[in-house]
């Protein structure tokens, strides 16, 4: 039987990233993959026509530049590299008026003042107020393990600020809008940068990190694709004497007495994890199919089963383009058309709480909740020369009403046309080839996304910070001696970042006393 020290299942950047750290303390470290590729979301494929690069499941890496990965991993040197767009995010609402997000403080502002004078003097406040803070508390909490929430509250109970931000977090993000501005514009823009993550407008216990969502704001491609990420987390991991298997499927995770041992592979293969196993896969699969619920307490077994993606989902569209969309609402500030995305989320709030309703119900919403992004503005590396890649997401139940296959094609139409309102020149002569991946083909894509949800599990209060993936599991232990939890169903969540890798690898050196090098 083949031995190693650590054996990772799944390689998607979390596991990757997790398996880099421990490869250079020195240990020999497995990463076992099912697809013929590495990378799980990170992934970019020709999917429309040859030349045009499509980023499938993700776009933007907003923390990875910024973060601990990339500057200990040294992924620049293993060939990643990111491009900032100039301009964020612009919302346009259906007057085709809109609101770019920038990241210069005072010209935030002023596009704020252009809707509300008041508004923007309270977003000047916000940043004075708590920009510091989030910049010095953003990325630390991302990067190491979640805070129990007595010592998170003892915290911010200590300052005025921070028992602001102790009632927000109780609140809803509408709540907190309606608390905070006056224009219904501003507050659709700020609403939108929650949305777009699968945060739910009128949920209970998540306003404060709305206000996370208004200070802080970044783009940063990957140049080439997604695929870049994984593909440069790959080259540090074999750098350090790490191996990769793809094309290997782990049929189950070997348990001794209550210690997993290494994996069996479905043609039969055993292989052995002298000190411990490390799954990416989410929880369900990881314990109820590779573990098996005979081996788990029950009360963790019924954790695993409770635990929930049921939010909403995306319907995408991979368009080869022959030039990129000029919005109407380019009359009204043309950074629109260069900025990182643009999102049209409706006139109001209430607009994007019906629509969350209507999915809750099986509608994918007949209104707009249209997110369009074009990688090829910024890295023409994407697409022949000249020519365009783009992305349109729609938000959409899993299950939709009268079923996918039946719908899927007319709905694509739909939005097409709800996109044509606001970009006129997108005829059907400029799109060169579509496309169509409903949320069943998302979860087929990358079965980590249960139920097409992109961020592995819905991130509501129950399944965050120290609740994330089940209340007393969040160290990235399991109740299996030497197994390790590393995926996106971990602290901080689904989304690329490679956090929940880079926290695990930590808390695995501390209990097998690695040296950590990275210290």
């Amino acid at each position: 039987m083949a031995s190693y020290d650590f054996i990772v299942v799944g390689g998607g950047h979390n596991g990757l990233a997790c398996a880099a750290y421990l490869a250079r303390t020195g240990k020999k470290v497995l990463v076992i993959e099912r697809s013929h590729r590495i990378g799980g979301a990170c992934h970019t494929e020709e999917v429309t026509l040859p030349g045009f690069k499509h980023n499938v499941c993700s776009v933007v890496h907003t923390h990875i530049p910024l973060s601990p990965v990339y500057r200990e991993l040294e992924l620049e040197r293993h060939g990643v590299k990111y491009v900032y767009p100039a301009h964020l995010r612009g919302t346009i609402f259906p007057d085709h008026k809109c609101l770019v997000m920038y990241r210069d403080t005072d010209r935030m502002a002023a596009e704020i003042a252009k809707f509300s004078a008041r508004d923007a003097k309270t977003f000047k406040q916000l940043v004075a107020d708590y920009g510091e803070f989030i910049d010095s508390t953003y990325l630390p909490l991302m990067y190491s393990p979640p805070l129990p929430p007595s010592m998170q509250s003892a915290q911010l109970e200590q300052s005025e600020e921070g028992r602001a931000l102790l009632q927000w977090q109780a609140s809803t993000p509408v709540q907190l809008l309606h608390e905070l501005f006056e224009s219904e514009e501003v507050k659709v823009h700020f609403l939108a940068r929650m949305t777009v993550l699968g945060f739910p407008p009128d949920a209970f216990g998540q306003g404060w990190i709305c206000l996370f969502r208004i200070l802080k704001a970044e783009a940063p491609i990957c140049v080439g694709g997604s695929q870049g990420l994984a593909n440069g987390l790959r080259k540090a991991f074999e750098a350090a004497g790490g191996m990769v298997q793809t094309n290997s499927e782990v049929k189950r995770i070997l348990v001794r007495g209550n210690r997993a041992t290494g994996v069996e592979l479905a043609d039969g293969t055993k292989l052995d994890a002298a000190k411990a196993v490390i799954t990416n896969v989410e929880p369900k699969k990881s314990f109820l199919r590779l573990v098996g619920e005979e081996h788990l307490p029950p009360a963790f077994a019924t954790r695993v089963r409770n635990y929930h993606s049921k939010g909403r989902s995306l319907m995408v569209l991979h368009l080869a383009l022959a030039e990129p969309p000029k919005y109407r609402a380019g009359a009204h500030n043309g950074d629109v058309n260069m900025a990182f995305s643009q999102e049209m989320f409706g006139a109001t709030v209430a607009d994007q709480v019906r629509a969350y309703q209507d999915i809750a119900m099986g509608r994918p919403p007949r209104k707009e909740m249209l997110q369009i992004t074009l990688p090829t503005l910024f890295d023409p590396s994407q697409a022949p020369a000249g020519k365009h890649t783009s992305v349109v997401w729609q938000y959409a139940p899993y299950a939709a009403e009268g079923g996918w296959p039946t719908i899927r094609e007319e709905y694509a139409q739909h939005l097409l046309e709800l996109w044509r309102n606001y970009a006129p020149n997108m005829t059907n002569d400029k799109i060169l080839a579509m496309t169509v991946q409903d949320p069943t083909d998302t979860e087929r894509l990358n079965d980590n996304m249960v139920n097409g949800v992109d961020v592995v599990g819905d991130m509501t209060p129950d399944q965050m910070g120290y609740f994330r993936p089940f209340a007393g599991w969040s160290s990235y232990r399991s109740p299996i001696e030497g197994l390790y939890l590393c995926g996106g169903y971990c602290h901080p969540g689904g989304d690329v970042h490679a956090g929940a890798g880079h926290n695990a690898a930590g808390l695995i050196a501390e209990d097998y006393q690695l040296k950590k090098w990275w210290d």
